[in-house]
C-alpha cells in the first residue's frame, strides 16, 4: 500500500513539475545537473520530496524537485527536464506517510476505506523554506552533488 501511495505522489509531482510541454515555460534557461542526497540520522531517506526554493529571485518562477530513491538520492529536475537553473536555493525536504488504514467490508464483498492517518516524517525546520539551513548554489560550472541530513526521525500526526 505504501509503495502504491508513493507511486501516486510521484505521478502528481511529475504532473505539477510540468512533464507536459504545454506547462513548460518557453524561456526555460539552461539546466545543470544536480543530485541531492538526503539522510536522516545518517541513513538514506527513501521517498522524501526535495524541492529547491529560489532565494535570489532571478529564477523564482522555475520549480525544481525530485523524490529520493532507496539510497536517499534525488536527481533534481525542472519542468520534467533533468537539471536546475543557475541560482541560489534552499533545499526543502518533506515526507509524509499514510498509515493506520482501516477498511470495512461492504455489501458487495469489497472493502471501503473507513479511516486513515497521515504522518510527517521530517521535522519542520527542514521542510519550511523560511527556516531551513540547507542551501545550495548552482553555478553552471559542472555537476552539483550535495548531502543534507534532516535530523532525527519523527512521526508527527498531520491534522
Amino acid at each position: 500500500m505504501f509503495r502504491f501511495i508513493q507511486l501516486i505522489l510521484l505521478c502528481v509531482l511529475f504532473f505539477v513539475s510540468g512533464c507536459s510541454n504545454s506547462l513548460q515555460p518557453k524561456d526555460l534557461p539552461k539546466l545543470y545537473s544536480c543530485v541531492i542526497t538526503i539522510t536522516q540520522e545518517g541513513k538514506p531517506l527513501d521517498g522524501a520530496t526535495v524541492e529547491l526554493v529560489v532565494t535570489d529571485h532571478e529564477n523564482s518562477k522555475y520549480k525544481s524537485l525530485a523524490i529520493t530513491d532507496v539510497e536517499g538520492k534525488a536527481i533534481m529536475s525542472t519542468y520534467g527536464h533533468n537539471g536546475v537553473p543557475v541560482g541560489k536555493y534552499k533545499a526543502v525536504v518533506t515526507k509524509e506517510i499514510t498509515d493506520d488504514i482501516v477498511y470495512k467490508e461492504n455489501e458487495s464483498g469489497g472493502k471501503d476505506l473507513v479511516s486513515y492517518k497521515k504522518y510527517k516524517m521530517v521535522e519542520e525546520q527542514f521542510s519550511d523554506p523560511q527556516i531551513t539551513s540547507h542551501e545550495i548554489e548552482i553555478t553552471g560550472k559542472g555537476k552539483v552533488a550535495k548531502t543534507f541530513d534532516v535530523g532525527k526521525a519523527i512521526r508527527q500526526l498531520v491534522k
